[in-house]
């Protein structure tokens, strides 16, 4: 006899309750909820809130990733080349609630809270290694600070959408090269 509920069903409800309500709405209560059980099978999955966060975030990750690596290509690419290859697949309406819920943890990160003043810092780490190797840039060194810079712009003007809207950011983006339009 199995179990009734299946990790993969805790963390697709984890990540529903995130993207409807926050991550700092998410619960072991609300995903309990979600799929019609206890809390308690919610935390023998994820024994503590930050590993449920952290694997939500892992998810929403690999999603972002898998369509970046469309976008990207297999060969290393320069990175004025990476960042006007990303911005359209990112600009996308329905790729915004994905970074609402990116800038709540670095908003949660910035004052402190915790489990977010760990787990923004590791996200960054997984970009960067992530983002490396899809740059053509043969010194590591530079390598890494292009990853930096890369992540900059792009995330530069993610928020500038958050906060200031669609039209502002690719009005930015126009000007940086990014677009035609």
């Amino acid at each position: 006899m199995g179990y009734r509920h299946r990790r993969e069903d805790m963390l697709a409800a984890a990540v529903d309750v995130a993207r409807a309500e926050g991550l700092s709405s998410l619960s072991f209560g609300r995903v309990a909820r979600q799929v019609g059980t206890n809390d308690r099978t919610v935390v023998y999955y994820f024994p503590t809130k930050a590993d449920l966060i952290g694997a939500v975030l892992l998810t929403l990750g690999e999603e972002l990733q898998a369509l970046l690596a469309e976008a990207f290509g297999e060969q290393p690419i320069p990175p004025d080349d990476l960042v006007k290859r990303a911005w359209p697949a990112l600009a996308r309406p329905d790729s915004q609630p994905i970074f609402a819920l990116f800038f709540e943890i670095i908003g949660l990160a910035a004052v402190g809270a915790t489990p977010y003043d760990v787990l923004a810092p590791a996200m960054l780490e997984q970009w960067l290694a992530w983002l490396e190797p899809r740059l053509a840039v043969d010194d590591p060194v530079e390598r890494r600070a292009h990853a930096l810079a890369v992540l900059a712009r792009i995330d530069g003007l993610l928020l500038l959408r958050t906060i200031a809207g669609s039209e502002a950011a690719q009005e930015a983006a126009r000007v940086s090269g990014l677009t035609d339009r």
